[in-house]
C-alpha cells in the first residue's frame, strides 16, 4: 500500500476515534442531563407529596374550610406535576401511573369531605367522618411516599445501568479503535523506517562506488518507487561510467596513436626514410650539440664524408630496388661499426656522413677508417646477385679544420672529392687553412 494511503487511513482512523470520543461525551452528557431531570422531577414530586402531608397535619389541627381548600390547591399542583412528560422508562411510567391513581383518590376524598361540610349533621357524625377522612388520607399519602421511594431507587438503578453500559460500549469501541490506530501507525512506522534504512544503505553503497547492487522492495509505495528510480539511476550511472571508461580508453588509445604518429613524424622528419639513420638536418643538429660539448671539454672529434664507389653502375644496371638494398646494407654496416657516442647520417643518394665523437689523444682515425672501409667492401648478396662497392672518404678534424658543423662538413666534403679524384687512395684528410693535407692509399 502506498504510504500516502497509509497516512490517509491513519488520519481517518484518528478522526474516527476523535469523532467517537466526541459523540460519546455528547451521549454521556445527554444521559446525565436526563438523569438530572428525572432526579429533579422526583424531588419536585416528593416536595409536592410532602406538602400534601404537611397540609393534612394542619387540617387535623384546625379542621376548617380554609385547610380543606388548601388541600385542594396542593392536590391540583401534584396533579399538574404528575402530568409532565420527561421521557420516563416503562417501569417508571407505571409508578407515575400509580401516583396519578393515588392522587385521584386524594381528590375524591377531598371532594367527599367538601360535600360533607356543606350538609348540616350532628357533632358525633362530624367527628366520625373527620377521623375516617384523615385515616384514608394518611394511608394514600403513605402509599405515595412508598411509590416515590421506588421511583427514586428505580431511577438511580437505571441511571447506573445506563452509565455502566455506555461507559462499557464507549470503552470497548475506543479501545478497539486505539489498538487499530496504534497497530496501524506502528506498522506504517516500521515500513517507513525499513524503507529509509534500505535507501540509506543503497546511498552508502553508491557513495562507496558500488554501481551494481540494487535495492529490493516487496511493497508498492512511494519508497518503493523511489528505490526503483534510485536503481535506475545507478544503472544509468553504471552505463555512463562504462561509456566514460570506454571513452577514456578510446581517448588513451587515440592519444597513444597520436603520440606514436608524432614520434613517427619526428622520426621521419629526423631520419632517412630508406635507411632509418639521421638525415642531413637532424645530423647537423646532433653534431652541433656534440661540437658545443666537445669544445667545452677540449675534446677532439672527426667528421667523415663518405661517398660510395660503383654504386651508380649498380643502380643503373640492376635497378633502384637493388640500389636501395645496397644503401640499406651499407647504412647497417656503418651503424654496427661505430660506438654509441658516434653519429651516422645520410646526406642523400650514396653519400653518408659520420661523426666520431670524443676521440682520444693522439688521434688514431686511420684505424677506424680502415675498419669502416673493410666492412663497406664486404660482398653484398641480394637475391642471385653478389655485389661489391667501395667508398671515398673525406675527413675533417675538430677543432683543426673548423669550429662548427658547416665548416667541418665543407672541409670533409672537399677532402672526399680529393680522394675521389685520386684513384690511388680511398680516404683523404682535409688540407686547408687549418692544416696540411694528408692522403692515404688504399
Amino acid at each position: 500500500m502506498m504510504l500516502s494511503k497509509r497516512l490517509k487511513l491513519t488520519a481517518i482512523l484518528c478522526s474516527l476515534l476523535t469523532l467517537i470520543v466526541g459523540l460519546s461525551l455528547i451521549q454521556v452528557h445527554y444521559y446525565q442531563q436526563q438523569i438530572y431531570r428525572q432526579l429533579n422531577y422526583s424531588m419536585k414530586l416528593q416536595i409536592s407529596i410532602d406538602s400534601l402531608r404537611s397540609q393534612l397535619w394542619l387540617y387535623q389541627e384546625y379542621t376548617d374550610d380554609q385547610g380543606l381548600s388548601e388541600l385542594n390547591i396542593r392536590q391540583a399542583e401534584l396533579a399538574k406535576n404528575l402530568s409532565e412528560d420527561i421521557q420516563w422508562g416503562t417501569q417508571q411510567k407505571l409508578i407515575i401511573g400509580n401516583l396519578n391513581r393515588l392522587n385521584t383518590n386524594i381528590r375524591a376524598l377531598i371532594n367527599t369531605q367538601n360535600s360533607f361540610h356543606s350538609k348540616q349533621v350532628d357533632v358525633s357524625s362530624t367527628l366520625t367522618a373527620e377521623r375516617l377522612f384523615k385515616a384514608k388520607y394518611s394511608m394514600v399519602i403513605e402509599e405515595m411516599t412508598e411509590e416515590m421511594f421506588n421511583l427514586h431507587q428505580l431511577s438511580i438503578k437505571q441511571a447506573k445501568q445506563k452509565q455502566q453500559t455506555l461507559l462499557f460500549l464507549v470503552g470497548v469501541v475506543l479501545l478497539i479503535l486505539a489498538i487499530m490506530v496504534t497497530a496501524w501507525s506502528f506498522m506504517t512506522l516500521i515500513r517507513f523506517k525499513k524503507g529509509l534504512a534500505s535507501l540509506n544503505q543503497g546511498m552508502e553503497a553508491l557513495a562507496a562506488g558500488d554501481l551494481k547492487s540494487q535495492i529490493n522492495f516487496s511493497d508498492t509505495d512511494e519508497l518503493s518507487a523511489l528505490a526503483q528510480n534510485f536503481n535506475r539511476m545507478k544503472l544509468s550511472l553504471a552505463q555512463i561510467t562504462v561509456k566514460k571508461d570506454e571513452l577514456k580508453q578510446e581517448v588513451d588509445s587515440q592519444t597513444r596513436k597520436l603520440i606514436e604518429q608524432q614520434d613517427q613524424l619526428i622520426f621521419l622528419a629526423e631520419h632517412d626514410e630508406l635507411t632509418g639513420i639521421y638525415n642531413r638536418r637532424a645530423f647537423i643538429k646532433q653534431i652541433d650539440t656534440a661540437i658545443a660539448r666537445d669544445l667545452r671539454g677540449e675534446n677532439q672529434a672527426a667528421l667523415l664524408f663518405i661517398d660510395l664507389n660503383k654504386f651508380k653502375n649498380i643502380n643503373d644496371t640492376l635497378g633502384h630496388s637493388i640500389g636501395d638494398e645496397v644503401i640499406m646494407t651499407i647504412a647497417k654496416r656503418l651503424v654496427n661499426s661505430l660506438r654509441a657516442t658516434d653519429i651516422v647520417g645520410r646526406l642523400g643518394g650514396d653519400e653518408f656522413i659520420v661523426w666520431l665523437d670524443m676521440l682520444p689523444e693522439p688521434i688514431d682515425i686511420e684505424h677506424k677508417i680502415n675498419q669502416l672501409l673493410t666492412n663497406i667492401k664486404q660482398p653484398i648478396i641480394i637475391g642471385k646477385h653478389t655485389l661489391e662497392v667501395g667508398a671515398s672518404i673525406g675527413i675533417s678534424i675538430l677543432p683543426e679544420h673548423g669550429l662548427n658543423s658547416r665548416e667541418l662538413i665543407t672541409a670533409a666534403d672537399t677532402a672526399m672529392y680529393q680522394a675521389k679524384a685520386d684513384h690511388s687512395i680511398e680516404y683523404c684528410f682535409y688540407a686547408g687553412s687549418y692544416g696540411v693535407s694528408t692522403l692515404a692509399t688504399s
